[in-house]
């Protein structure tokens, strides 16, 4: 199907919902059933959850990072016992170079379990940001309200005028 094909059904879809009596314009944000959970809307969009975000953030710190440090201290204290055994022969040498490896890997890792544990955090904040600053946006292509003070007591009419009234003179 062609972009021009799937845009022709999606507005024909949104006339449809719109032209149904009770509906007017206006906008709709897209979540999953329930009021969100993560993942892809049916119509593409994306969908959040920041309560997920959370606790994933919160598995690493207080399960995931404390694990590794557990098993990377384990594997130290293993493999300098099996150094000094094997004092005095290649296999010695071999186990320290495996060691000083293991050691940098398991210290990238923390990094790493560190970083998306910190940007599963900040993309809450990223993503209210976002959504506060998209809605900010759309105020300046409402209408602002207009505001009737009534008819004099006299009669005629009196012109609508945009409230707050502010004056000049103190």
């Amino acid at each position: 199907m062609s972009f021009d094909e799937e845009w022709a059904q999606l507005k024909a879809a949104a006339q449809g919902e719109h032209s149904v009596a009770g509906w007017s314009s206006g906008m709709r944000l897209n979540q999953l059933d329930g009021g969100g959970g993560g993942g892809v809307t049916p119509s593409g969009g994306l969908c959040t959850s920041p309560a997920q975000k959370k606790t994933a953030a919160g598995v690493i710190e207080d399960e995931l990072e404390p694990g590794l440090a557990k098993a990377g201290d384990d594997a130290d204290t293993k493999s300098n016992t099996a150094i000094s055994e094997f004092h005095g022969w290649d296999t010695a040498l071999g186990l320290k170079h495996v060691l000083t490896e293991w050691q940098t890997q398991v210290k990238a890792l923390a990094k790493r379990m560190g970083g998306e544990k910190e940007a599963l955090r900040s993309t809450n904040v990223l993503f209210t940001g976002t959504d506060l600053h998209t809605g900010s946006s759309f105020c300046s292509v409402l209408p602002l309200p207009t505001y009737s003070y009534g008819t004099p007591t006299g009669g005629g009419s009196q012109p609508t005028l945009p409230l707050p009234l502010t004056s000049s003179h103190p």
